[in-house]
């Protein structure tokens, strides 16, 4: 059976700016997918890229009160409110207070480079592990509870175990934070299609509709 080129799936690279303790990245991961479920002639690409929204956490990272009292004072409750009734809307369900440290994420950056093309399900259960059900995703144990569930259906994620890969991640890491900081990235989601076309935010479905159209069409 033939195919007019018309008919074909167009593949669109999207990079995605993120950090796994970003709720907003996870409500705008949810929102990208819906919006290219409005769109099954385009099959996008993932590239997990690497943001710090805590660049300074001490490596056992921090208790979780304490976190939230440095970082946004008695306007901690206000702030997870809004998160909270965004998330019910995009479906997420987030279970803050079950979350007990908030870690620091270089190592799971790290994981997340290195299982390569199951970077977006791995993604996924990192989230799912973190927000969802409070678990300590800095816990080597939970890492590899979560590396062994992806892997079943994604090989690659078991490379997340890679001494190799994971030192070739470190250099990743290192070069996207780099690149952040000389374009100015200062808070994430930020998406980019085709290296042409960006959104800064956990924008809603139809404006991300745009952009992929936009870039698709480039």
């Amino acid at each position: 059976m033939s195919h007019s080129p018309s008919s074909l799936p167009k593949h669109l690279i999207v990079d995605v700016f993120s950090d796994i303790i970003c709720p907003w990245c996870y409500i705008g991961k949810t929102r990208l997918e819906e919006a290219f479920a409005q769109r099954p002639n385009i099959v996008p690409e993932y590239r997990w890229r690497c943001f710090l929204l805590n660049p300074t956490m001490p490596a056992g990272g921090m208790d979780r009160t304490a976190y939230l009292t440095a970082k946004f004072g008695h306007a901690a409750n206000a702030v997870y409110g809004r998160i909270a009734q965004a998330g019910d809307e995009a479906g997420i369900a987030f279970q803050f207070s079950d979350i007990k440290r908030t870690p620091d994420t270089r190592p799971i950056h790290k994981i997340l480079i290195a299982a390569g093309d199951a970077a977006t399900p791995l993604s996924d259960a990192f989230y799912q592990a973190y927000f969802l059900r409070g678990e300590d995703i800095s816990d080597s144990a939970t890492q590899d509870k979560l590396i062994d569930e992806v892997s079943q259906t994604h090989a690659s994620a078991a490379d997340a175990r890679s001494p190799e890969k994971l030192a070739q991640a470190q250099t990743r890491l290192e070069a996207d934070l780099r690149y952040g900081q000389s374009i100015g990235i200062d808070g994430v989601p930020l998406m980019i299609f085709n290296s042409n076309y960006s959104l800064a935010g956990a924008y809603p479905s139809d404006i991300l509709l745009n952009a992929i159209d936009a870039a698709i069409q480039e």
